[in-house]
Order: structure tokens, then C-alpha cells, then sequence
């Protein structure tokens, strides 16, 4: 028998018995501590429950006492004219339980009743305009008429729609206080109900978690035993839930079987414990062995001695020399993991840092140059998009291994220089290049990288329209840190892509400044007060004879601080700041306010077309603001236009694309703007959940051409195939205007027809075009041709 064995023999029965006696007695304490904490849980519960009750029993009272005590109602009793009374005094009431409502209700009515029992006004917060008092308020009413006692607020379960909450009072319409008992048939009755939605969740969740209902009533019976509590709701309601046996022995039988599994791990570790001290302590060949094992963690020794004894003692020792062995090649191997990207087998960001760090403190030790580039894939997403992600994959590992091929030859022909090479993230790259101040290899190397895209990037006998854009940056010219380096080559690369991408950008201060521009723009925007910064302009767009068909709404910034600033400028930085939605809500509620003066200009069914941040289709909150504006403002959803680029149509994801149906299903109509800009297909123009096509200015000037009429007629009539209404955008000369009626075009804008106007403005516009002959063709509107890009 070996040591372990008999060791095992001898403490294995003392520690299950030990055990045994500590679980049990651990299990009984716990089971006491169990049901008191469940009781004390449930009561706590029923409490919330009452607390609900009672916020909703003060919402009630509060509401009725405060339009008992108000003019309206006051008016509204005395008024003998029914369509005033109901609709401008009835109006005021709804208005008062509106601000008096500090939580949001399902629902809620207010009821007038007339000592006849005829109905003077009922108002409810439900969809539906011809909502009347259902049978249970109307019983409440009959039987509040013949009662006696002082009136109490009644809590109704059974009621149709659902559970209610009605308080019923009475009102002299003479001298407007409350009657006495014998007054009650000369009386006004007042009813307000609500549904106390908060109290019917708590009382199904705690139906749910406890598999027993609540019971209400006026008068419960004894506590029964077992897991049970009460709670008075109000003077005259009690409140009652008692949990299944079920419940509690679910409950047990959880506990029983934590300690029984917690007792046999403890009683197994307990026992391995002993073993390993045993064996570790009293067993001479076991201190030997450790003392090897301590020598090898503290690096004095590279391996364990081979195993001279047999049996357990000598397999224990080969095993774990087996085992460092392993454990050394596994740590080589995670070192090397961990600082390689998984996919192109390059550095990573983390030994990117690394090495980073290491030739920055070369470079101030000897005066060195260490140049960044930072490098980004141009138009790397619509690889993915369009081919798949395993060619977007495979493009990435050729990418860095032709780079890497390019660093290889620039350090041949440039001996003394150092170079590394990591991907970031995604299709983001670095180089590092270290070397002499006087080496000019720098400019070179550029040049190398951008040859590599040249034209885009051919795999596979495939070319792929990709290109790098490279931001540069040196230590110590351009920073003094690492950190500082890299975020100014950031800098540079996003230069390299405004400037039409696929170029090099070296970091200048005209670079920094345009920085610091952009952070002064964004603290303004986060400081922006809308009323007093912002306007808004108009651009209309008239038809074939020349009638304004719609308007559009353009912004204007002028900021205290930087003057008139392009939206050009501050609408991207906004959107990239998070802070288009606030400036979103603010165009909509000006533009849909001032909606009635565009009605008095151009007619009943002129369009409003606002345009949108793409950012604001991530969710439906758009949605829902545009429908409660423009209910609001009692303006036709279908009178509305909201405008999205085409660039961002063409990445529409299905989510996005929802938001999209959803507006229009609630009667907006949709517009996609800048279209012949981006890149969309003849598939994707057919799924736009769009009504009208806006053709940019840009392609409005390339297909006005002569030689390209038959292609700008062919575009009109495809887009007018699929029931969209075109509108040729840039409209600016008489040439352009020609080519488009000729080619079918349904709308014009431009500035030929007229340039972006305030309201005062747009109304000479009108006088003026209204004094002209009435023959007047829409060649002749006002408005002279400015240059391109004006309506920016």
C-alpha cells in the first residue's frame, strides 16, 4: 500500500465526520435565517405595493382638488354656450391634469356630469375622439348619487380596459363648493379615474415571482400560516399575498443542495490539503523534490534532475520536468501571441507601444529622427461590403505583406536607418522609422507605400478600388512624446483624406491650427444657445410652370466667437461630437413653427423638405419627435420631406433601414439627397423607401452637357420608373435649365430660381414674381447664377 493510500485511510473518516456535523448545523441556522429573510422580503414588497397605491390615491386627490379650486371649471360651469364650454374651457381643464401629472399614465379621465346625469364633458388620454365613460364609471356615479357618507376614493379591478382608480366628487355650480347630502341632486358630479399602472405591474411581478395572486379587498380574513403578508393600502383597502408551500420548498431544497455540494468540496479540498502537507512535509523525497522546484522558480537552475527512484516519487519528478518543459515553449509561444496580430502577422498595438517606446528613448539618447506614419485603407469598407469579409481579409494580409517587403528594401538602401510595422485596428497601419537627422529616406519611403495603391490595389487578378491615406509625423519637430506623436499623425491622416485621400499629409502647424479650430467649434457647439445663434433660410423648388412646389430648410450659424460659420464646417463636427440630434430638434421645431408662413406664400400643399443627420437613424426616437411635432403644430405629416444623403442610403443597414419605413409609414415623405455622388447600385435604388430622387449639383453639371443629354433623360426616366419624383439641384444657368426640361425633370432649385432666403425675403421674392406678366416662363423666375458650390 503506498504513503497516499494509508494516509488517506486515516484522515478520510475524521474529516467526513467533521463535516457532516458543521453542514448540518450550518444548514439548520441558515434555514431559520432563510424564512425570516423571505418573510421580512415579501412585507418589504407589499409595501412598494402600498407605496404605488398611494402615490396614484395622492395623484387622484391632488388632481380633482386643484380643478375643483381652479377658474376653468369655474367658467366652464357657468358658460351657457356647449361648443365654448367643451372645446376652449374643456381644453384649459386637460391642460390642468396634463401639468399636474408628474408620472406618465396609461390613462386618465376627467368626467362632468350634470345633476340630470347627463354627460357635460368627458375627456380621456386615449386615441380614440369619440371615448365615453364606460359602465363602471358610470355606476360609480349612480352610486355615489345615492350615498350617504363622505366620498372615498374606489379601486376598481374589474373594469373594462383594466384596473382603475376613481375618486367622484360633487360641485355647486351657483356657488361652486360641495353640497350637503340633501344638495347632491342639485349638484354637478366630478369624476377623475386613472389607471395606476405602476401598482398593476408590482402586483404581477409579485404574482409572477410568487405564483400567487394579491388579494384586495375591504376586509381579509386571519393571516393564514406559512409565508404570508398584509398590508393596508388605504382606510378603507387591504392588500394580501400568501406564497404557495411550493415556494419556500424550492427555496430549502436550493439551500440543501448548496451545502450538501459545498460540504463535499470542502470535505474533498480539506482532504487534499492534508495530503499535499503530509507528503510535502514529513516525506524526505518530496523536500527534495521541492527544493528543485524552488531552485527552478528563482531561475538558479534551468531544469529538474532525472527521476533516480521509481514508484510515485520518481513518475511525480519526471512529470514535472515534463511539465516545465511544456510551460516554458507555451509562455514562448503566448509572448509571441500576444504581440502579433492574429491576421496579418505583424505587431499588434500593444508591442507597436512597446517598440514604440523602446526607439523613442533610443532617439534621446542619440539624437536621432523618429518619423510616424500613420496609415489608413481609403474606401476599405465597401471590400467588405461588396466581396465579403474573407476578401477583406485577404487584402489586409497582402497589404502588410507588400509594406512589410517595402520597409525591407528601404532599409537596404538606406543602411543605419530602423523600421517597425503593426496594424492598429481594423484596416488602420503604423510605420516607425528610426534614423540619422541628415538621412532623407523619409520622402522615399512615402512614396513607396503610396505605389503600393496606386490605382488601386490588385489581388487576384482583381483591382480593388483601394487606397492609403498616410498622416506623418516626427520626434522631436512635431512632439515631444510619444503619445503626442501619434495623435498628431492621426491628425495628418485625416488631412490626407479631405484632400481627396490617397496622398501623404506631413503634420504642420497649419495643420494644428485647423485642429484647434475644430476643438473651438465643438466647445460652441456644446455651449450653443439655438434662439439666438441659428436661423433658418429657405430654398424653394418649383415645378415645369414654375409654381413652388416645396421648400427646403437650410441652417445658418453664426456663432459670437467665430462669426458666420459654413455648415460645411460645423455639421460634421457636430455629428462626429454627438451633438446633431440637440441642433436636429431644434431645425425641426423652428422649420414646422414657421410652416404656416411658407402656407401663406406658396399655398395649403406645399412641402417642408428638412434635412437630417445620419447619425439620428440608429433608433425611432426621430420618428416619434417628428410625429408629436407635427401634431403639435397640426401640420399633414405628408407635407413634410425629410432629406438623407445618398452617401449615407447606400450604407442603409436593416435596422436604419426600418427607422426609414417607419417614417414614411407614418406619412412623411422621404427624399435622398446628393444622389450621383456616392456609391449606389441600381439594387440598392430600387429598395430606397424614398419619394423623391435629389440629383447634386455635381452631376447636374456633368450630364447637362450636350453629349450627355440622353444619359441625363435616361437617369430621369429610371428614377421616375420606380414612382420617384426627381429634382435637379444647382439649377444656375439657363443651359442647365434647358437640358432638364428637355430631359423630363419634374422639380428645379437652384439659383436661378432663387438663392437660399429668410422668410421677409422670400416674401419680395413672391411680390416680385407675382408683378410679373403672367405668361412668365420658368426660364425667366429671378435670380442670377452664382458660383458652384454657393448653396453649401
Amino acid at each position: 500500500m503506498t504513503l497516499g493510500k494509508r494516509a488517506l485511510l486515516v484522515i478520510f473518516p475524521v474529516i467526513l465526520i467533521v463535516q457532516l456535523l458543521a453542514a448540518t448545523t450550518a444548514y439548520l441556522t441558515q434555514r431559520s435565517s432563510l424564512l425570516g429573510l423571505e418573510q421580512a422580503r415579501l412585507e418589504q414588497q407589499l409595501y412598494a405595493l402600498k407605496s404605488a397605491y398611494l402615490d396614484y390615491e395622492s395623484f387622484n386627490r391632488s388632481v380633482l382638488y386643484s380643478i375643483i379650486d381652479s377658474d376653468a371649471l369655474l367658467l366652464f360651469l357657468r358658460e351657457s354656450h356647449t361648443g365654448y364650454r367643451n372645446e376652449t374651457l374643456g381644453l384649459r381643464i386637460q391642460q390642468s391634469i396634463r401639468s399636474l401629472s408628474t408620472t406618465r399614465l396609461s390613462f386618465v379621465s376627467f368626467a362632468i356630469v350634470e345633476p340630470d346625469g347627463e354627460v357635460a364633458y368627458y375627456f380621456e388620454s386615449s386615441l380614440s375622439p369619440f371615448a365615453s365613460m364606460n359602465a363602471t364609471q358610470e355606476r360609480i356615479v349612480r352610486e355615489a348619487k345615492q350615498a350617504t357618507e363622505t366620498r372615498e376614493m374606489i379601486y376598481v379591478e374589474d373594469a373594462e380596459g383594466g384596473p382603475l382608480l376613481v375618486d367622484t366628487d360633487f360641485i355647486l355650480p351657483a356657488s361652486t363648493t360641495r353640497p350637503l347630502p340633501s344638495q347632491r341632486s342639485e349638484a354637478f358630479i366630478l369624476q377623475l379615474a386613472v389607471r395606476p399602472g405602476q401598482f398593476i405591474t408590482l402586483k404581477e411581478r409579485l404574482k409572477a415571482e410568487y405564483g400567487a395572486a394579491v388579494e384586495i379587498a375591504p376586509q381579509l380574513g386571519p393571516t393564514p400560516p406559512g409565508l404570508s403578508a398584509d398590508v393596508e393600502l388605504s382606510s378603507s383597502m387591504q392588500a394580501r399575498l400568501t406564497a404557495p408551500e411550493e415556494y419556500i420548498a424550492e427555496r430549502l431544497r436550493t439551500l440543501s443542495l448548496a451545502f450538501l455540494i459545498g460540504g463535499s468540496l470542502i470535505c474533498l479540498l480539506t482532504i487534499a490539503l492534508l495530503m499535499l502537507l503530509i507528503r510535502r512535509y514529513i516525506t524526505d523525497p518530496i523536500s527534495h523534490l521541492d527544493s528543485q522546484l524552488t531552485d527552478l522558480l528563482l531561475c538558479k537552475r534551468d531544469a529538474l534532475d532525472e527521476p533516480t527512484d521509481g514508484g510515485e516519487i520518481g513518475r511525480l519528478t519526471q512529470n514535472m520536468k515534463t511539465l516545465h518543459e511544456r510551460n516554458t515553449e507555451a509562455l514562448q509561444r503566448i509572448q509571441e501571441i500576444s504581440w502579433t496580430d492574429s491576421l496579418t502577422h505583424i505587431s499588434n498595438r500593444a508591442h507597436f507601444a512597446v517598440l514604440a517606446s523602446a526607439m523613442h528613448d533610443k532617439c534621446e539618447q542619440n539624437g536621432q529622427q523618429l518619423a510616424l506614419l500613420f496609415i489608413d485603407l481609403d474606401n476599405f469598407k465597401q471590400v467588405n461590403d461588396q466581396h465579403g469579409h474573407d476578401a477583406g481579409d485577404a487584402l489586409l494580409r497582402i497589404f502588410a505583406l507588400r509594406t512589410q517587403g517595402a520597409l525591407d528594401r528601404h532599409r537596404e538602401a538606406h543602411p543605419g536607418t530602423e523600421t517597425a510595422l503593426a496594424r492598429l485596428s481594423g484596416d488602420e497601419f503604423a510605420v516607425l522609422l528610426m534614423s540619422a537627422p541628415e538621412n532623407d529616406g523619409l520622402r522615399e519611403l512615402t512614396d513607396a507605400l503610396l505605389e503600393l495603391c496606386r490605382g488601386g490595389f490588385r489581388m487576384d487578378d482583381r483591382l480593388y478600388q483601394v487606397s492609403v491615406s498616410i498622416g506623418i509625423a516626427c520626434y522631436p519637430r512635431d512632439a515631444d512624446s510619444f503619445t503626442q506623436l501619434l495623435t498628431r499623425a492621426d491628425t495628418a491622416m485625416y488631412q490626407a483624406k479631405a484632400e481627396g485621400k490617397n496622398a501623404a499629409v506631413a503634420f504642420s502647424a497649419e495643420l494644428e491650427q485647423r485642429d484647434r479650430r475644430i476643438r473651438v467649434i465643438e466647445q460652441q457647439l456644446r455651449a450653443l444657445d439655438g434662439d439666438e445663434q441659428l436661423r433658418l433660410v429657405y430654398m424653394p423648388a418649383v415645378d415645369r410652370e414654375g409654381a413652388v412646389v416645396s421648400c427646403e430648410v437650410l441652417l445658418r450659424w453664426h456663432s459670437p466667437v467665430l462669426g458666420t460659420v459654413s455648415p460645411g464646417e460645423f455639421i460634421p463636427i457636430a455629428e462626429r461630437a454627438g451633438l446633431f440630434p440637440k441642433i436636429d430638434s431644434w431645425v425641426i421645431d423652428r422649420a414646422l413653427a414657421g410652416y404656416p408662413e411658407l402656407v401663406s406664400l406658396f399655398g395649403e400643399r406645399v412641402i417642408l423638405a428638412i434635412n437630417v443627420s445620419s447619425a439620428q437613424l440608429t433608433d425611432d426616437r426621430l420618428c416619434n419627435y417628428l410625429i408629436e411635432r407635427a401634431a403639435h403644430y397640426r401640420i399633414c405629416p405628408t407635407r413634410i420631406e425629410i432629406e438623407l444623403t445618398e452617401t449615407y442610403a447606400a450604407e442603409l443597414s436593416s435596422n436604419t433601414m426600418e427607422v426609414v419605413r417607419t417614417i414614411r409609414m407614418a406619412g412623411f415623405r422621404v427624399a435622398i439627397d446628393d444622389f450621383g455622388v456616392g456609391y449606389t447600385s441600381i439594387q440598392q435604388l430600387l429598395e430606397y423607401p424614398a419619394d423623391t430622387i435629389k440629383l447634386d449639383m455635381a452631376i447636374i453639371q456633368r450630364l447637362t452637357r450636350p453629349e450627355m443629354q440622353q444619359s441625363l433623360t435616361a437617369i430621369v426616366a429610371f428614377c421616375q420608373a420606380q414612382g420617384k419624383r426627381v429634382n435637379a439641384e444647382g439649377v444656375d444657368t439657363l443651359e442647365k435649365q434647358s437640358a432638364l426640361l428637355q430631359a423630363g425633370c419634374d422639380l428645379f432649385q437652384g439659383y436661378l430660381i432663387s438663392p437660399p432666403r429668410a422668410v421677409n425675403a422670400l416674401k419680395d421674392w413672391v411680390a416680385v414674381r407675382n408683378r410679373a406678366q403672367s405668361d412668365l416662363r420658368l426660364d425667366q423666375l429671378p435670380g442670377g447664377a452664382v458660383p458652384k458650390g454657393a448653396e453649401a
